[in-house]
């Protein structure tokens, strides 16, 4: 190989050399910047708040109750329990709950029923037949009222208005626990032997409706056994004195504890998802990273292979240099 030829070869791997060592530059820099990402995503995943399942013990709490009359089933239960500060002896402000039955009413207007012979049987549109009681007078004030009220008839001039003078028929529909009634007609109600009047009336339905009540009690008594729970209350009020045993047990919030359970559930769901991501992600770069490593090794056979080039090239030059000043010596 020639002198210029030589030099023009060592130049050429010399840019060469060069260029694939900012390859390996840039590669190394790449390979930085996905370290940098691997952290953010492991600090990320460090960060996370696992989701705690709610424990079904938690939602169980102490809960008091005494046998009451006033309440529809029989039980008044407390439901907070508050000691009046300076009060001696201690008094305290107890809040108690119990279901009361309450009649609701409501109008049912303009209904095509029959009734059936004098057997006093009264026949609906829909064919379903009940056993008539009454007539029954005086209705109650209470009741008219509410009649009037559900109708929406506010003067007593209107033909419909009804009044306590008025004389009704009632029939009961025990599968809802409903009493119906119907003011009466003469016309109406007194068909002859095997007859049906039909006409078109309006009903009253009066049924038991249950509803929780909150009474909240100033100034009570508690008694308390030696292990410090409560057995017993009192208290004084504008209806007298009141006296009961109370009975110690627990409820359980299970409303709470579904809608504790479902955040859970949505929480799990999040955590899930983001370690999830947070795994792929990771993957994503680990694949990106072991494809810029076998690229590194790549160019580090390839400069390995240009220095022993480069080498060997400068032993030439080397060589035709020292014949080149030996001719001249």
């Amino acid at each position: 190989m020639g002198m210029a030829a030589s030099q023009a070869r060592y130049l050429g791997l010399t840019a060469r050399k060069i260029n694939v060592e900012y390859e390996g530059q840039q590669v190394n820099q790449q390979r930085t910047a996905l370290a940098n990402e691997s952290a953010g995503l492991f600090r990320r995943l460090l960060s996370l708040e696992v989701p705690t399942a709610p424990s079904q013990a938690d939602y169980y709490t102490d809960q008091y109750t005494y046998s009451d009359p006033t309440s529809a089933d029989g039980t008044v239960t407390i439901s907070s329990i508050t000691e009046n500060p300076g009060t001696e002896p201690t008094t305290y402000t107890v809040v108690t709950t119990y279901p009361e039955t309450v009649p609701q009413y409501n109008a049912i207007m303009d209904q095509t029923v029959s009734v059936v012979g004098n057997t006093g049987k009264i026949q609906l549109s829909n064919g379903n037949q009940f056993d008539l009681e009454g007539p029954i007078s005086g209705l109650g004030q209470a009741d008219i009222d509410e009649f009037n009220k559900a109708m929406g008839i506010t003067d007593p001039n209107d033909p419909k208005y009804n009044s306590t003078d008025d004389t009704y028929y009632r029939f009961t529909n025990t599968a809802n626990n409903t009493t119906y009634y119907i003011n009466a007609s003469t016309t109406m109600f007194d068909p002859g032997d095997n007859q049906q009047i039909t006409q078109v009336v309006d009903f009253l339905t009066k049924m038991p409706v249950e509803q929780q009540v909150t009474k909240t009690i100033e100034n009570a008594t508690l008694g308390t056994t030696s292990s410090g729970l409560f057995n017993s209350i009192y208290w004084t009020d504008e209806d007298g004195t009141h006296s009961y045993s109370l009975t110690q047990g627990q409820s359980y919030d299970e409303v709470a504890y579904n809608d504790a359970m479902a955040q859970y559930n949505y929480d799990k769901s999040v955590y899930d998802k983001e370690i999830a991501d947070i795994n792929a992600k990771t993957e994503e770069l680990q694949q990106t990273d072991r494809t810029l490593e076998l690229r590194l090794k790549q160019l580090d056979t390839e400069q390995e292979a240009l220095q022993t080039e480069l080498d060997s090239v400068k032993k030439v030059i080397d060589t035709n240099v020292d014949n080149v000043f030996k001719t001249f010596q």
